[in-house]
């Protein structure tokens, strides 16, 4: 069903519902553009304003930071800079199972190695320590309440951290949001650990809204679990047909019985304002009903944006793609710099940033703007000369000299190895006028958004898929639907 867009007349009878639900544990179902932000956005207020002798927060959380910065630019849009004064807060539930870990370790029912009880929880190893291909991942255990390091042996070779910076790093107070995970998920199978988290959740907080909760993993539903067992108002607001992180542990099948078992009350959000077009609204409705569908086919310069599953596909379409990410898989210190390079390129052409960037620029060490805008001649001239048919040995070999001159630490490896394959889709892109490139993005980057027209690539699997119907339960399926249901237009085969 289509609708005027909400905010401008109001919320919609079914918004209202859910934002003013007197339930204390709620489930709302929330269809591709019916509004989903918006309602937590007001049930937030409502939860943060309404019992004002309560001195606990109200907390909303999501998987990822870019879900986490709509929902809290929103809540200061409507409900002004106090709504967020500490203790309220909205932050991704990765920063929530910090806090828990800090407080076991405050608590001394676990204990870490050089006894820290703060820690520094970076994203990821491999922008901060060099890394191998090997089978050997390093992790942390228990041994009892003490966090141990160990290491357990993955099916295939990954990019992994040795064993003895790992030790080295962890014994310092650094450890990544995984290992956070991973000590948390041992620790659980502890009672007194439970009753603690309980404790604490009671203590802190009174309401909270978790978005996206169809992208939880076993960890996360079993943190919801007890925070509804502490007595919080809990919100849960998600779709089963966008759970797209299965590859990072999501259990959106498990998502059902946490409700079910604990007796949340259900709303659902099922009129999108999104559809500004008939043959949108009928291809949406056609999808979520499993019928077979054909979609229309056009070029890249037909759309605002083309999606695909895997950034290589977007690579290797139409050169008037230019892909918001770049994966040469040539080592850390080539795809860092081919970053650097295509983020030149992304701001030249659609005045936005590259997707990787900040992690470039740990990776290459470089911590502040000046030193980037030091290196910016650079990165211009390496791409004018690709844009040539300069040799590209000699391209790469006269940027790693000028990379390694701003770089604090040298780096380890085999940086002087060109990375012909990045430098080639780059160069390719070059060859087209700025004006004319479309910006290309993963399904998974892509959720959440949404533009006038949109171009998917498919491959063979994605149109049989599309010929028998999408099943929601399906993790690729679910991958095509939300590239789908991206425009307000149209949605074009490219």
């Amino acid at each position: 069903m289509r609708s005027s867009e909400p905010g401008v007349n109001g919320l919609t009878h079914e918004q209202l519902l859910a934002v003013a639900s007197p339930h204390r544990l709620l489930y709302i179902e929330a269809a591709p553009g019916s509004g989903k932000t918006t309602v937590s956005t007001q049930r937030f207020g409502l939860h943060r304003f309404a019992r004002t002798t309560d001195q606990r927060a109200a907390v909303a959380v999501s998987f990822t930071r870019s879900a986490t910065e709509e929902i809290r630019s929103q809540v200061l849009q409507h409900w002004g800079p106090s709504a967020l004064a500490w203790p309220h807060r909205i932050v991704t539930l990765d920063t929530v199972l910090y806090d828990l870990l800090t407080h076991l370790l405050q608590t001394g029912l676990l204990q870490w190695p050089g006894n820290h009880q703060e820690l520094e929880v970076l994203d990821t190893w491999r922008t901060h320590l060099p890394t191998t291909s090997t089978r050997r991942k390093p992790v942390l255990a228990l041994e009892g309440t003490r966090v141990i390091t160990s290491f357990v042996r993955e099916a295939k070779p990954g990019s992994q951290v040795s064993a003895e910076d790992f030790a080295t790093a962890v014994s310092q107070g650094r450890c990544t949001h995984d290992n956070v995970r991973e000590v948390l998920q041992l620790a659980l199978h502890s009672e007194s650990v439970c009753g603690s988290v309980i404790t604490f959740f009671f203590a802190t907080i009174r309401s909270l809204i978790v978005d996206e909760i169809y992208d939880a993993n076993d960890l996360d539903l079993e943190i919801i679990r007890l925070a509804a067992d502490a007595g919080l108002n809990v919100t849960l607001v998600g779709d089963p047909w966008q759970a797209l992180y299965g590859f990072r542990g999501a259990r959106p099948d498990n998502v059902p019985r946490l409700i079910s078992r604990q007796g949340f009350e259900r709303s659902a959000l099922r009129t999108s304002f999104r559809w500004c077009d008939r043959a949108q609204e009928s291809l949406a409705l056609q999808l979520r009903r499993k019928e077979r569908t054909v979609l229309p086919i056009g070029s890249a310069r037909d759309v605002n944006v083309v999606l695909a599953g895997q950034w290589k596909v977007l690579w290797d379409t139409d050169p008037h793609v230019l892909p918001l990410a770049i994966k040469p898989r040539a080592g850390q210190f080539q795809e860092a710099a081919c970053t650097l390079l295509l983020n030149e390129l992304v701001q030249s052409a659609f005045g936005q940033h590259a997707v990787f960037v900040n992690d470039a620029r740990i990776t290459l060490g470089i911590r502040d703007d000046n030193t980037l805008a030091e290196l910016r001649p650079h990165l211009q001239t390496a791409l004018e000369r690709l844009a040539g048919q300069q040799d590209l040995g000699g391209i790469w070999t006269t940027l790693v000299d000028a990379l390694l001159t701003k770089m604090p630490t040298k780096p380890t490896g085999k940086h002087e190895r060109t990375p012909l394959t990045g430098l080639k889709n780059l160069r390719t892109r070059l060859h087209v006028a700025r004006e004319q490139l479309v910006p290309g993005l993963t399904c998974h980057q892509a959720k959440g958004r949404q533009w006038d027209k949109v171009g998917i690539r498919l491959e063979e699997t994605d149109a049989a898929a599309l010929l028998n119907g999408l099943d929601p339960g399906n993790e690729h399926h679910r991958s095509l639907y939300v590239a789908l249901t991206r425009a307000r237009h149209l949605s074009l085969a490219v």
